[in-house]
C-alpha cells in the first residue's frame, strides 16, 4: 500500500462528523463549504476537508444514500464499509445487522473479499438494497454487476448508486492527485465517470426501473434510486 492509500485508509477507520451527516445544511455550513468548494472538490482529500470544516465528499455522499437505504443490504464496492457501519448505526434492526459490505480489497475487517461483483454465492432475492457508491465506473463488468443485483434482490427492492458524470469525472480525476487511479494500475474497461443516459440503460437492461434521480455537490454528482419490477 503506497503512502497516499496508508494515509486514506487509516482515517476512513473515522466515520465523518456528525454535522457533516445531516441532511440540511445550516446557512453558515452552506456558506464555508461555498467558500471552500475549490479545495473540498479538487485539492483536499476527505480527512483534510472534514479537518477544516468542510463537507468532505464522502459525507456529502453518504448524506444522500443513508436515507434511501431499505431492509438487508448490499454494499458493493464498499470500501471501508462506512456506509453500513452508520446504516447499522441509525437502524438497529435484524435486516440492517445481517448488511453485508463487499469489495475487492479487504480495506477492514467487515468487508467480504470477491474476485468481481458479477457472481455473488447468496440465493435469489437475498436483498432488500444493492448500493454502489461512486464506483460503478470502477467495475469492468458492470452490465453483469447490475444484472446480478436484480437477481438478489426481493421483488419491489432497489439499487442505489452515485455517479459522476463522465467529463467532470475526467477533469477530476487528472487533478485529484490522491484519487485511486494515481494508487494502483486502471483496468480498460474502467471509467472515470459515466453520464446519466450510461448509469440508467444499465438499470434498464437488467429489467430496474428508474424512481428517483437527484443532483447533489453543486450538481456535479448524482443520486439514482431503481426498483426491481
Amino acid at each position: 500500500m503506497t503512502g497516499n492509500a496508508k494515509i486514506a485508509h487509516a482515517f476512513h477507520s473515522n466515520p465523518p462528523p456528525e454535522w457533516a451527516l445531516r441532511h440540511r445544511k445550516s446557512p453558515p455550513q452552506m456558506l464555508w463549504d461555498l467558500i471552500g468548494a475549490p479545495l473540498r472538490m479538487v485539492v483536499l482529500p476527505d480527512y483534510q476537508s472534514e479537518r477544516f470544516g468542510f463537507t468532505s465528499l464522502r459525507a456529502e455522499r453518504l448524506r444522500m444514500v443513508l436515507p434511501e437505504l431499505r431492509g438487508r443490504v448490499l454494499d458493493v464496492g464498499c470500501g471501508d464499509n462506512m456506509l453500513l457501519r452508520l446504516y447499522r448505526e441509525k437502524n438497529r434492526s435484524s435486516a440492517a445487522t445481517e448488511s453485508v459490505g463487499a469489495d475487492v480489497t479487504a480495506w477492514s475487517d467487515d468487508v467480504m473479499l470477491i474476485e468481481n461483483a458479477a457472481h455473488f454465492s447468496f440465493d435469489d432475492a437475498s436483498f432488500d438494497t444493492v448500493s454502489y457508491i461512486a464506483c460503478l465506473n470502477h467495475i469492468p463488468e458492470r452490465v453483469e454487476a447490475i444484472q446480478e443485483a436484480a437477481r438478489l434482490l426481493r421483488p419491489g427492492g432497489r439499487v442505489v448508486a452515485t455517479m459522476i458524470g463522465s467529463f467532470v469525472g475526467k477533469i477530476g480525476h487528472a487533478l485529484w492527485w490522491y484519487s485511486e487511479d494515481k494508487e494502483r494500475e486502471m483496468h480498460p474497461d474502467e471509467l472515470m465517470g459515466m453520464d446519466t443516459n450510461d448509469v440508467v440503460g444499465l438499470f434498464e437492461r437488467a429489467g430496474l426501473k428508474l424512481t428517483l434521480h437527484k443532483r447533489f455537490g453543486y450538481g456535479l454528482n448524482n443520486l439514482f434510486v431503481a426498483e426491481k419490477l
